[in-house]
Parts: C-alpha cells; structure tokens; sequence
C-alpha cells in the first residue's frame, strides 16, 4: 500500500492549488479525481471565470482575491501562458441594489482602484452594454477573468513536477482511520494518508457531514447580431447586472470559445439536485431565459445561440464557503461550499489550505468559513 503525507480529494479549481502548494512545500502528496483532469463535469469548466477585486458578496473575501491575483500572475509567467485577464469588471443594478451597494463598500473599504458611472456614461463607454435610465455601475479596471481549465492545467503540472502523484478516473469510496493515519478505499486501489483534504466541489456533501448541496446552473454563448467588435475584450469588462425587469446575470467579452458568454446567479438558489445522478442537459427554457435578459441588457448580442453548458453551484445555506477542520476529525478537512463564487481565489485558497495542514499561520481570517457555524 502507498503511502502519503496528504490526500487531496478532487482535482478541480481548489484540489489542484492544494496539490501545487503542498507538493511544494516538500508534502508527499496524492490527488484523487473521479473525472479527467479538467473536466465538464463539476464547477471548475467554461473558459473563463469572472474575478472582481472588490466584490459585492463581502469584503472579507478581497484579501483572498487580492493574493489570488499575485498566484495567477506567478503561475501565468512561470507557464509562459496568461491565467489572469485584466480588462476591468462591471457591478450594475439600481442604485441601492446589493450589486451596486456592495460592490461599492468593498472598494472603499479595501482600497481598491474604481469609479462610479451612470447608465447613460456606461452605454458610452461599454456600447454592447445598455442599462437601464437610473441604474449605475461600479468599474473596477484591475478585475478581469481567470481561464479555468488552463489554470487547473498549470498547477496539476507544477505539482506533478513537484513530485505530486495525481490519478485521474478514480473514485473515493470511503476511508478508515487505523492508528492515527487513514487508510483510503477507491475503486482502483487502498492508499495510506497522514491528512486528507476534501475538495469535492458538489460531493462534498455525499462525502462529508456537510451542508453543501448541487445546484444545476446553464452557461449560454451567444452569436452577436450586430456590432460584434462591442464584445471583444478591448472593448468589454467581465460584469454582473442585477437587471429590474430579467434578473441577476453575469457574463464576459468574447473568448476562448465562440460567442458572448452569459449566465443566470440566482439569489435563491434553485432545488438541489444529486451531482451523481444524470445532469439535465440545457433545453429551449434555458435558451429563452437567457435570451430575455439579452434582449433587455445587451440588444447587439441577440443572434443565433452558439453553445450551451450546464455546471454545478455547491451551495452552503449561507452562500460562503466551507475552509476548516472536520468538526471531531482530526486530520481531516473541508474545503468547498464556495456557491458560485470561489475560482476566482482557488490559487489562494491553496495556499490557505497548505497553511492549515502542516499547522502554519495563514494571514487570512477564516473565522468567517468555519465549518461549525452549521452545528444549531
């Protein structure tokens, strides 16, 4: 039987920086995913993911963010290729909305470079972009995306180089502790490990005692009709629209893929569903709700739809994440529950995790993220 310092398991967005980090810190590591390394099935797909520096969730989250963009600038010059795409990001909603509002404090609370803009200064600037008369939008020009699969791609290599041994195609079936270490149990093999990290994403609850539950979200990717400079990313920020007729979208210029990316953040979460069952794949109603905020937002990029694809949110009652110890589980801990918003500072949260599991001081408070905030 092999054996290791840590197990970490799953390899998306947060398992790949935790393999980097504590493969680098001299750790014998082993990383187990259930799916190809990356892969389309969990929250870690999509080519880019959004990353705001002052972000209306909380403030507490932009120390973490702030880190996260030194990690992917580290990494994009280490690998030659750019992970972080600085070309702004726009919070917009009415003005006493949470968008606007919170993303408003963060920036004054934390620094953070931003400007106030009115709608009619937004569709001057941003012409792809049409708010409605009385909305503002926050601009911050150091936000931008991180590339998801080419990040997941460089860290997974950093840390194999590191001397991590990573499996793809191998599911967790569960573990036993047997004299201080764990003996894990997978559909391949039996491993021994000193510590295991769970980084799971939409299983950690079937993994864990957990309150982490899968939400089916549909990413769309729309042909612009017209106009379609407009959505290059000279020419247009990542944003979040919080819209008084459509909703709560987010979205990105054009890249990676064909098309103008967009997808629906709803502030209730829709019923959870099983992550192991068969994934609902997107439909017409996915297509026409989209579209409807489209036509309301972004007129131009009302053309034919070019792609779909469904991820999952891992939802935690209160929307934040999960990054502690297992309440009465020495040596095991839990890093998910990050409900939509955590890629963004996974390369941070990496480094968190390689703190907390050889007993380091991290800079960060995580008394925000403790997992028995869920015990009553």
């Amino acid at each position: 039987m092999k054996s290791f310092d840590v197990a970490v398991l799953g390899v998306g967005g947060m398992g790949s920086a935790a393999c980097l980090r504590l493969a680098e810190a001299g750790q014998r590591v082993l990383g187990l995913e259930r799916f190809s390394i990356p892969n389309t099935r969990g929250s870690s797909h999509g080519a880019t993911r959004i990353l705001r520096l002052g972000l209306h969730e909380s403030a507490r989250y932009v120390p973490l963010v702030l880190r996260a963009v030194e990690l992917w600038d580290e990494l994009g010059a280490r690998t030659g290729h750019a992970l972080f795409h600085r070309v702004g990001s726009l919070d917009v909603s009415i003005p006493d909305g949470p968008i606007f509002t919170g993303s408003l404090n963060a920036c004054r609370r934390c620094d953070i470079a931003h400007e106030v803009l009115d709608a009619r200064e937004v569709a001057r600037r941003f012409p792809a972009l049409r708010p409605h008369p009385g909305m503002q939008a926050v601009h911050q020009p150091g936000s931008g995306f991180v590339v998801p699969e080419a990040a997941i791609t460089a860290q997974v290599n950093l840390a194999l180089a590191a001397g991590a041994e990573i499996h793809g195609h191998e599911q967790v079936l569960g573990w036993d502790k047997r004299g201080g270490r764990f003996e894990i149990r997978t559909d391949r093999g039996t491993y021994e490990a000193g510590q295991i990290v769970v980084t799971t994403g939409a299983w950690l609850g079937k993994l864990l005692p957990m309150p982490v539950e899968a939400e089916r979200c549909v990413l769309g990717w729309f042909a612009p009709a017209r106009n379609a400079a407009h959505f290059a990313e000279d020419r247009l920020p990542v944003w979040i629209v919080d819209s008084p007729t459509t909703g709560h979208f987010y979205g990105f210029p054009i890249h990676g893929i064909p098309g103008f990316k967009l997808g629906r953040l709803r502030e209730t979460p829709a019923p959870a569903v099983d992550p192991d069952e068969r994934r609902l794949e997107p439909d017409h109603e996915d297509e026409a709700d989209m579209r409807a905020f489209v036509r309301d937002i972004f007129p131009d990029a009302d053309g034919p739809i070019l792609s779909m694809e469904t991820c999952f949110f891992e939802n935690t009652p209160d929307r934040a994440p999960i990054i502690d110890r297992v309440p009465g589980e020495e040596g095991i801990w839990a890093v998910g529950g990050f409900s939509g918003h955590g890629f963004k500072y996974s390369s941070a949260v990496g480094e968190v995790t390689r703190d907390l599991v050889l007993g380091r001081a991290t800079p960060f408070d995580l008394s925000p993220f403790r997992a028995d905030r869920f015990a009553a």
